[in-house]
């Protein structure tokens, strides 16, 4: 069994606790204070329901603890695993264990993303030319310039998603805008440049087969349906060609195609390159704020976001747009936070890498700073409803009463959250598993489940005193 440690009131001190508080209030407080009738009260003074939520612990914990127990007793690996209310652990396990996180990584790199670029900022995408255009010509080259937004996608892409809620944004907003600008002929190329952030494509460390089938894009500064190829406007066959492409080329050709779909004359054709120097700019395009970009890279897990978020914090801190410098920009952030960053590993942003280390303690540090409310707790996915968890836990207790970020990999499988108990208020948990494991995302799915069960009998609302008479 994997050594842990639970916290909790004892019973014998809370009972004497609560008689010290009510025999202080049953006291008169003065002469002026006998002048005015007090309200009778409905609920008696030496009520449980004076005191429900410690009470609901003394009573809650202890089998809680033991249901905890059992569960682990039976998961296969290395575990950690920590449960809190308002601040109170109510259970804890293997707090100091160094795991791999998978992608739970995520609420790192989202925490230290809405600090470093600013929940309100947007990323721009530019279109520029090499003069001014006359007459709705542009002489020459027109060239788009990636900014590090990962969301921009065709309508045909957007079909393919398996999550038909993703956040996007159409990339044919961006040939409109040069529309709207006056443009109606080109007579050079329409050029890619992704020059802003490092063109380093995938991280060496990562395996092969994370280049196949979309689990993460090809990185560039100008990503267009994440980097692969295979879609038009609408597509017969939406994922007929689906594999990685050259971002930047990829995203002119795109753009080439519905400049000429929207009547633009285009004579050159389309090409990864770099903007002209001291450029005119024609039209630009604004992603939605960084708050939203982080809410769909956790809601979806999306790999491809997490580490263009990495390379913007890397850029805006140090003006290198690199892997290394955010990961750089990560750590310092979160240590001035006052987070608990110095056993973390991180070697990505989006928990691809199985290097990676994290605590449970340091997952729940960072979903307190946001609270379930703030943009990091209302991007979560909701189990049995949105996201990474919308096909999870649809027929259980968990279902609309857990947001969580999810974490699964070949020999990982990690949660974490808030929940909604049957009794007392909201729960901060997480939940790491390393090793093989049949159950596979199973397992987290019955922590799930066992987390929502915490004070199951009266709601804590039927123990709080009544109101006076």
């Amino acid at each position: 069994m994997i050594p842990h440690r639970r916290s909790g009131p004892r019973i014998g001190l809370l009972v004497g606790a609560l008689l010290m508080a009510l025999l202080a209030t049953a006291l008169p407080a003065g002469a002026a204070d006998r002048r005015a009738p007090s309200p009778v009260p409905t609920t008696p003074l030496f009520s449980m329901r004076r005191l429900p939520e410690l009470l609901l612990g003394a009573v809650a914990d202890p089998k809680y603890d033991a249901a905890l127990d059992t569960f682990f007793s039976k998961v296969a690996g290395d575990a950690c695993a920590v449960v809190e209310q308002n601040g109170r652990i109510i259970y804890s396990r293997s707090p100091a264990s160094g795991l791999a996180p998978a992608s739970t990584i995520k609420l790192l790199t989202a925490t230290a993303a809405l600090d470093v670029l600013g929940p309100d900022s947007t990323l721009t995408t530019r279109i520029v030319a090499g003069r001014e255009p006359v007459d709705g010509v542009v002489e020459g080259d027109l060239t788009i310039i990636g900014a590090g937004d990962p969301l921009l996608v065709t309508a045909g892409y957007r079909q393919s998603l398996e999550d038909p809620d993703q956040r996007t944004e159409d990339f044919g907003a961006v040939a409109d805008a040069i529309v709207a600008a006056g443009v109606r002929q080109v007579t050079g190329r329409i050029v890619g440049d992704d020059s802003a952030l490092d063109r380093t494509r995938w991280l060496p460390s990562w395996p092969t087969r994370y280049q196949i089938g979309g689990v993460v894009g090809p990185l560039s500064a100008l990503m267009v349906n994440d980097g692969q190829t295979g879609f038009t406007e609408t597509p017969t066959r939406p994922n007929a060609d689906r594999r990685p492409g050259d971002p930047p080329a990829l995203a002119a050709a795109t753009l080439r195609t519905l400049l000429i779909d929207r009547g633009v004359q285009v004579t050159g054709d389309a090409a990864a390159g770099r903007a002209p120097e001291d450029p005119v700019e024609v039209a630009t395009f604004e992603s939605v704020p960084i708050r939203d970009i982080v809410a769909e890279m956790l809601t979806d897990s999306d790999n491809t976001t997490a580490e263009l978020l990495t390379r913007l914090m890397g850029q805006r801190a140090s003006g290198a747009g690199t892997t290394a410098a955010g990961l750089a920009a990560i750590r310092s952030t979160l240590r001035a936070m006052g987070l608990p960053i110095d056993p973390v590993v991180m070697v990505d942003g989006s928990g691809l890498d199985t290097s990676n280390r994290v605590t449970c303690p340091m997952l729940i540090e960072v979903l307190h700073r946001s609270g379930p409310d703030g943009p990091i707790g209302t991007g979560l996915a909701i189990a049995g409803r949105t996201g990474t968890l919308r096909k999870r836990l649809l027929d259980s207790a968990t279902a609309g009463r857990l947001r969580a970020k999810t974490g699964t990999l070949a020999t990982v499988n990690a949660l974490a959250g808030f929940a909604e108990p049957r009794a007392g208020s909201t729960l901060t948990f997480a939940m790491i598993q390393n090793g093989s494991d049949p159950r596979g995302t199973g397992v987290t799915d019955g922590f799930a489940e066992q987390v929502v069960t915490f004070g199951q009998g009266p709601r804590l609302d039927a123990l709080s005193p009544r109101p006076a008479r």
